[in-house]
């Protein structure tokens, strides 16, 4: 990677860059305080087309890069993570941002392939929605080995386990057949390789999936 202080003055473009950036992520919160997510998620658009220029000027491979050589003043890693679920929130509104969505999406975890969640923080996050974007599509078994793949490499991603788990009964909504026993298998999964303080929320996940699958049990409580 070609060093950021020598490039800021020797390039007019990339000190331009980076203002193009600031600019764009001050007005994408404003959108998001306002609960503008399609607004937000236009010019967070704009931040992720110059950060791959960015890339590409300074021969970096990943946004992790970029982020751990302090490139720019903003937690480039905080950013992704709310870009992703902004774009998430947006795609409800405007059916013309799903196809930017799966773009962005795919190519951010392909540029941090082979690193943890623990290394990149909400990588895990973005590979969940870009799992997330294949069930949409129908496409069960490519999400199915996305998942597969990630988990084989890191076991203790517990919350890979239970958004695995919560595509098949919770997300009804995303045309994913419901299939209780698989959703369980994995939960249970989570609840084997878990610590302590994430048991709960496993339980509760486990409760919440059986009160469904077995309705009368919350009557007869009831």
């Amino acid at each position: 990677m070609i060093d950021p202080g020598s490039l800021y003055f020797l390039s007019d473009t990339y000190r331009e860059l980076l203002d193009k950036i600031g600019n764009e992520i001050s007005l994408e919160n404003k959108e998001q305080r306002s609960g503008n997510s399609v607004k937000a998620s236009k010019h967070g658009w704009n931040v992720w087309e110059a950060l791959l220029e960015l890339l590409d000027m300074l021969k970096a491979n990943s946004v992790y890069e970029l982020d751990v050589r302090g490139v720019t003043t903003y937690d480039l890693l905080y950013w992704a993570g709310s870009f992703a679920d902004e774009l998430h929130n947006a795609c409800r509104e405007e059916k013309s941002l799903i196809s930017k969505k799966f773009v962005f999406l795919k190519t951010y975890v392909e540029m941090h392939e082979g690193l943890l969640e623990e290394e990149v923080r909400n990588l895990g996050n973005i590979r969940v929605h870009f799992a997330e974007s294949y069930y949409e599509q129908g496409q069960i078994e490519v999400a199915d080995a996305l998942f597969q793949k990630w988990l084989d490499a890191d076991p203790q991603w517990i919350a890979g386990w239970t958004s695995w788990a919560d595509c098949y009964w919770l997300w009804k909504s995303l045309g994913i057949e419901t299939n209780y026993e698989k959703a369980e298998k994995l939960y249970q999964q989570a609840l084997f390789l878990s610590e302590s303080e994430d048991k709960k929320f496993i339980l509760d996940r486990l409760k919440g999936l059986n009160l469904e699958k077995n309705p009368s049990e919350l009557i007869s409580v009831i």
